[in-house]
């Protein structure tokens, strides 16, 4: 059946209506904003004292009436978020206030032997890293000389960006995989650390491999080089006995989308002055 254009849907509401109708809005919307001039422009916060909710107008439009906001509890409230991402993502708690700018570069009993970097090297691939310039970094060394600072300074990175975090020592995730055998769970836990943006493996090299342990490795680290995700490994051995620890299959993946090695030898900032301040 033909519409004649009389009765077609595009000419069927007149355009005087439609002129009508948006004048309308406009003088509703002048006249809500004026009655918005008329209300407190700050008012007390429960929290932060007088004058800190600030009449917000957006805020306001959306739910027809005044509406107001704090700077401080909005700031309260991405801190706590924060917070809750870093637990979420397991960074340990000793770390959690790391940042690039406070891991101290200026460190005692500093050993300078070939293939040992100095703390501005590992700061400067770090850096780095948070450029996207390598896809992998491995951070090794003696305990206590900031690769756990570094690793979790990274992670709070991706987390401001909106990205996902995980972190996992090498002990508890084989010991994870070998509960999971016995419940069929292994799908769930392979998808729980091939998926997240940026996987963080501490302790690499602190025991001898469990007899799957390569084979575990080697699935996680495939997967996530086939998707081209970031991965962040700490250990405590030189590149050559890491090399030797982690097999070829392993080193090749990491070499995917480049990786950073940085090994390191100098004294712990455990039970310093710095100690969770500005290590």
């Amino acid at each position: 059946m033909n519409i004649s254009p009389a009765s077609s849907p595009e000419t069927t509401f007149p355009m005087d209506k439609l002129d009508r109708l948006l004048q309308q809005i406009a003088e509703r919307s002048e006249q809500f904003d004026r009655s918005l001039d008329a209300e407190p422009q700050t008012l007390p916060c429960a929290i932060h004292g007088a004058g800190m909710q600030v009449l917000d107008r957006e805020a306001s439009r959306k739910v027809a009436k005044a509406a107001y906001t704090c700077a401080a509890c909005v700031q309260d409230q991405r801190v706590k978020k924060r917070h809750r991402n870093l637990e979420h993502a397991e960074i340990p708690a000793d770390v959690r206030h790391a940042t690039l700018d406070n891991f101290l570069t200026d460190r005692p009993q500093l050993k300078r032997e070939a293939g040992h970097q100095t703390p501005a090297a590992f700061l400067e691939a770090a850096r780095k890293f948070a450029e996207g310039q390598k896809r992998n970094l491995f951070l090794a060394g003696t305990p206590g000389i900031g690769k756990g600072h570094l690793a979790a300074a990274l992670a709070r990175v991706e987390i401001l960006k909106g990205r996902s975090v995980r972190w996992i020592e090498c002990t508890r995730l084989f010991s994870a995989y070998h509960r999971a055998y016995q419940t069929g769970e292994t799908e769930e836990l392979m998808a729980r650390y091939t998926a997240p943006a940026l996987l963080i493996l501490d302790e690499l090299c602190l025991r001898e491999l469990p007899a799957d342990g390569e084979e575990i490795l080697f699935n996680i680290l495939d997967v996530r080089q086939k998707k081209a995700l970031r991965t962040i490994l700490l250990g405590n051995k030189s590149a050559q006995q890491t090399r030797a620890w982690m097999g070829d299959r392993i080193t090749d993946r990491l070499r995917s989308g480049g990786v950073a090695f940085c090994y390191g030898e100098w004294q712990s900032a455990r039970g310093s002055k710095h100690d969770g301040a500005m290590f």
